[in-house]
């Protein structure tokens, strides 16, 4: 298949989007995506059908990377097409999702997992409460803290450390769903007195999660029963995406498969927030990764380490960034012509620290490659931000050629109201780049 031919195929799937890609809810996350409700998540099967088409341009060897895996999207898609995996995120939470969903294709005995979770529930009448933290009273009463100690102490003794993950997924969910914050916002809200979660409740809804989760782990058995005992490979990486450590196989046609942060975690979508009181019950030694103190040392401490969480040097950045991109010197322009330069200070220091990450995931394979980019357009400070535009910008530097933009027409995406005004994004543009 040529490159016009791939470009060709590709505008086909926007000109008539297959109908899946307009499911919302429930109905878009089947099998291992409904495992634990993360903010953002893609649209899998829009990206598995990206992902076949360009499978059938380059049928040599391939290994997916998502350097945002978040909760796994793209390396579930990857993994139910038998294809090796690299993901990367800094959150300590989204990497033990993912590792989960791994062990879970690995075969993990989750349903023995689940039986001796659910046998120690019943016996356990301790009322003692296991963790504390700053604030703890606030998002878990000592009555609802009780239930979620009984749950983290059945947890802990599931021997498999992989299966014992899976359980975690559900515990994260049950937090999601029974904690003080509410559900309709990823930052932490507390919730109106009236909407709090009853504790005899805890255990119930965990239960119901488990059960609905087992359900879901035999779904993706059967789509992958086919394969036999084959098992991609799988690799985690709970770090900076722009410095992981990566090992690329010279053989291997890197199939770069991701939807970044729109913006910074403070300002768009609290990642960190969203993780903050799940990561706070479950032990240090089942996080990933070395930092996962630090990142939990607060409420803001995950997103103030991720990409534009600090604006130091960002005039510097900036420059840089306007030499690089033409579409954000225009956006700066613009910026300064309406006496909004100042406001955002954190779009430029997030986009810098993109590019960064961008420039590392290339070093990291020189060789042929196609990229996936699944991105929207926020608002800052009044000023719609060309996300999507800067990112061909940013991929032709390095050596890319954007060979096709598909646009999707999105239900409803709203961005945080103190920083968008509570303007809709309503188109997601997926950016598809070769190199050669």
């Amino acid at each position: 298949m040529t490159t016009t031919t791939l470009r060709n195929r590709l505008l086909a799937l926007e000109a008539e989007p297959p109908k899946a890609w307009r499911a919302t809810g429930a109905h878009s996350r089947p099998n291992l995506h409904g495992l634990l409700r993360y903010p953002a998540m893609m649209v899998p099967c829009m990206q598995g059908d990206i992902i076949d088409v360009i499978l059938d341009h380059k049928p040599r060897h391939c290994r997916v990377l998502d350097p945002f895996v978040g909760s796994g999207t793209v390396m579930t898609e990857a993994l139910m097409r038998d294809l090796n995996f690299t993901g990367i995120d800094i959150n300590p939470l989204a990497a033990l999702v993912c590792e989960a969903k791994a062990a879970i294709d690995a075969g993990a005995d989750v349903e023995g997992a689940a039986q001796t979770v659910l046998s120690r529930l019943r016996l356990d009448v301790c009322e003692a409460i296991e963790v504390d933290f700053p604030g703890r009273t606030k998002w878990f009463d000592d009555e609802s803290a009780a239930k979620f100690s009984i749950l983290r102490r059945a947890i802990v003794h599931v021997e498999d450390k992989g299966a014992r993950k899976v359980m975690w997924t559900v515990f994260a969910e049950t937090v999601r769903l029974c904690s003080n914050s509410r559900t309709s916002t990823y930052k932490l809200h507390i919730r109106a007195p009236g909407d709090r979660v009853a504790a005899d409740r805890v255990l119930q809804t965990f239960e119901t999660n488990l059960r609905q989760s087992l359900v879901r782990v035999r779904e993706y058995r059967a789509l992958i029963k086919a394969r036999g005992d084959k098992r991609p490979s799988v690799r985690i990486i709970c770090d900076d995406a722009r410095k992981a450590a990566l090992e690329w196989p010279a053989a291997d046609h890197q199939l770069l498969v991701t939807s970044p942060p729109y913006g910074d975690n403070q300002t768009t979508i609290p990642y960190g927030q969203f993780s903050y009181l799940a990561m706070r019950w479950i032990p240090e030694d089942d996080l990933p990764g070395a930092g996962a103190t630090q990142l939990m040392a607060n409420t803001n401490a995950l997103d103030a380490a991720s990409l534009g969480g600090t604006i130091r040097g960002a005039e510097e950045k900036e420059a840089a960034l306007r030499a690089a991109s033409r579409h954000f010197d225009a956006f700066v322009q613009e910026a300064e012509r309406t006496d909004r330069k100042r406001a955002i200070r954190k779009v430029s220091s997030f986009i810098s620290d993109f590019a960064d990450a961008l420039s590392h995931m290339r070093a990291s394979s020189s060789g042929t490659a196609h990229w996936v980019l699944t991105t929207g357009n926020r608002t800052a400070a009044g000023l719609t931000v060309p996300f999507d535009a800067v990112c061909k910008d940013l991929v032709a530097g390095l050596g890319g050629k954007p060979i096709a933009s598909l646009h999707r027409e999105l239900p409803s995406k709203r961005m945080p109201s103190r920083n968008s005004q509570g303007v809709m994004i309503t188109t997601e543009t997926t950016t598809v780049v070769e190199f050669s």
